[in-house]
């Protein structure tokens, strides 16, 4: 098992981590532990799904980022097995179930990095869908401090390594032929079908992480269908009537 230098591991991972973790409250608990459910891979995957249908280069950038983001936070996460403040500390408040290796990065943050850097790529710095996006994801990652499961410099390098991920995927994108595969006519039917079965699989006994999220798969689903039926019907329906 890789271990940090210890004072860096004992002098600023740790008492951030219990700073952040100790204070807690039943109102704080039920709320970050919703917001924190919004790092879930399964919820990122159906929100950059949505995306794609309201803007072509966003969505797939972001999905590229979410799943390349994803594998070197595994490959990290593998290479440097650190233990999860379970694992190392006592008296950790514990949102969910205890989780005690693989700690270093985040996958949560890293999916949360991809956000905050999709949200200032898909607007400007000015404007203010992109902070309360920011500010919502950048949160979410942080959840997974206060709710026990990860230290600080794990939650730091993920959002980084998603933010990276996707800055690199959207230069990326200039060269790919978007505006061709945007004219496949079967292009919006199955990415429809894609977050029909992501919306299925989250509403229909999916375990979400954190536990306390759950309420996440009883709104997601309905609103991602409510999006993607008003989306079909302005694009497909109403001009096929006309």
């Amino acid at each position: 098992m890789a271990m940090l230098p210890i004072p860096f591991f004992y002098y600023f991972n740790i008492p951030v981590f219990q700073w952040l973790n100790g204070h807690h409250s039943n109102w704080l608990d039920a709320l970050i532990g919703i917001v924190s459910g919004l790092g879930d891979g399964l919820v990122i995957a159906l929100l950059l799904g949505l995306v794609a249908f309201y803007h072509w280069r966003a969505g797939l950038a972001g999905l590229a980022a979410f799943i390349l983001s994803g594998l070197l936070a595994q490959l990290l996460k593998r290479a440097f097995d650190m233990p999860r403040p379970p694992a190392v500390l006592e008296h950790v408040h514990i949102l969910g179930a205890a989780l005690h290796s693989h700690s270093f990065p985040s996958g949560h943050a890293t999916s949360c990095g991809v956000m905050v850097a999709g949200a200032f790529l898909l607007w400007s710095c000015r404007q203010w869908q992109a902070w309360v996006v920011a500010v919502l994801f950048t949160l979410a990652a942080l959840g997974r401090i206060y709710g026990g499961v990860h230290f600080p410099l794990d939650v730091w390098v993920g959002l980084w390594l998603g933010a990276g991920s996707m800055w690199w995927c959207w230069q990326r994108s200039r060269r790919w032929p978007l505006q061709r595969w945007s004219a496949w006519p079967w292009m919006p039917r199955l990415l429809g079908l894609i977050v029909l079965i992501e919306s299925a699989v989250l509403g229909l006994g999916y375990h979400i992480q954190p536990q306390t999220a759950q309420p996440l798969c009883w709104l997601l689903p309905p609103l991602a269908l409510l999006l993607l039926w008003r989306y079909w019907q302005a694009t497909l329906i109403r001009p096929a009537l006309s």
